[in-house]
């Protein structure tokens, strides 16, 4: 499996685990337990996934 693939793959889970945390559906390495949605973590996992694109577009085999 190419590199770039396994960067989107990998962008697919972030953006699964930042919806999770949008939803309040996990809980894991947050502040405060009772909040209902974690914004900030999703926020950070969008980014994540977006960096991931980034990256599968850079090692993607380039046509001339």
């Amino acid at each position: 499996m190419p590199l770039a693939a396994l960067f989107v793959v990998l962008a697919i889970v972030f953006v699964v685990v930042g919806v999770l945390y949008a939803f309040g559906v996990l809980q894991i390495a947050v502040s405060d337990p009772g909040s209902p949605h974690h914004y900030t973590h999703a926020i950070l996992f969008a980014v994540l996934a977006v960096a991931s694109l980034i990256a599968a577009n850079f090692t993607r085999p380039k046509t001339v």
